[in-house]
Formats: C-alpha cells, structure tokens, sequence
C-alpha cells in the first residue's frame, strides 16, 4: 500500500510535464534502472535535441539533455570516439562538444534501434583505433547531425573561425575530404 502511495505522488506532479520530463523522472527513481530498458527512451532524448532549438529554460530540453548525461558515463555498449582534429576545433568551454557527443550517440542509437545495426567503435588489435570504420563512420555521421543542427540559426549555436571551415565543407558536400585529412 505504502508504494502505490509513493508512487502516486510521483506520478501526479508529473500530469503537468512533457513526457522526457516524466520518463526522466521515473527513470531516477529506480535504484538501479537498466539500460535495456531505456535505450528507446535515451534515443528520443538524442532525437529531440536535434529536433528542437537549444532552450536551457524548457524543460523537456533540459529533460533530454539529463536523460544523455544520466547514461553517458554509464556502461551501455556504446563507446562514443570523441577525438580528433573536428573535436579539437570546437571551443573548449562552449556546449558544442557536448552537442557533437550527442550527435554520434544519435547516430550510433539510430543504427542500432531502426537498421539493426551495432557499432560498437572497440578497439580492434592491429589496427589503430582512430582508423577503424567504425569509429570513422560514427565520427562523420555524428558531424553531420552536428553541422546540420549549428547550421540552423534557430539553435543558438555558434561555431568559431576553424570549426567553420567544416561548416562550410560541409554546405558544399565536402565534409568527408576535410574530415579525415
């Protein structure tokens, strides 16, 4: 009885928000919640961000961005490669880079749940790690959904002068190219 009273008084408050904030908030209120059980839930939090403009005071934004920070450092079997000349172009003490992670962690989660596709960007012996396909691909990918998102004025982002150039390679289909130069 003292648990569906509890729970009650959860889930009432929660009549009032957008369904990340909801899920959000049931997702924390489990002692030990378990991916598998909200890998959905942790990609339409990535697919929303990407939806929707940067707005710090919404809080189905703010929902979906504590929803990727409540499973990024946690084991989930999804090893995001965040290194690389691209990543070393977005300013330090901006949100881009946390924007970028978000975008490979899209596309890894969108190749997974919608093509049954797992990238799992492991170290492969004999091969270097930034060389892989895997980690490659995710790296691209996760730069398009990134460049495509800055590129929108709406989302408040801004690059800065040498990131730019891989906005404009990007606008001219040159991306690649640039990329792994």
């Amino acid at each position: 009885m003292k648990k569906a009273i509890i729970l009650t008084l959860l889930i009432i408050p929660l009549l009032s928000f957008g369904q990340l904030t909801k899920s959000l908030v049931l997702m924390e209120a489990e002692n030990e919640a378990k991916y598998s059980e909200y890998e959905q839930l942790f990609h339409e939090a990535t697919e929303y961000i990407f939806s929707n403009p940067v707005n710090f005071k919404s809080n189905e934004f703010v929902s979906a961005c504590k929803i990727v920070d409540f499973w990024k450092n946690k084991d989930t079997g999804i090893n995001v490669p965040i290194f690389g000349s691209f990543y070393n172009k977005l300013e330090e003490k901006s949100n881009l880079r946390y924007f970028y992670m978000i975008a490979i962690t899209n596309y890894i989660l969108n190749e997974k749940i919608n093509k049954n596709r797992i990238l799992e960007c492991e170290k492969i012996d004999g091969q270097k790690y930034s060389e892989q396909e895997d980690v490659k691909e995710v790296q691209l990918e996760g730069a398009k959904i990134f460049l495509a998102y800055v590129d929108n004025e709406k989302n408040g982002l801004s690059l800065n002068k040498d990131a730019k150039a891989y906005l404009k390679a990007f606008k001219k289909g040159k991306l690649e190219d640039m990329f792994f130069d």
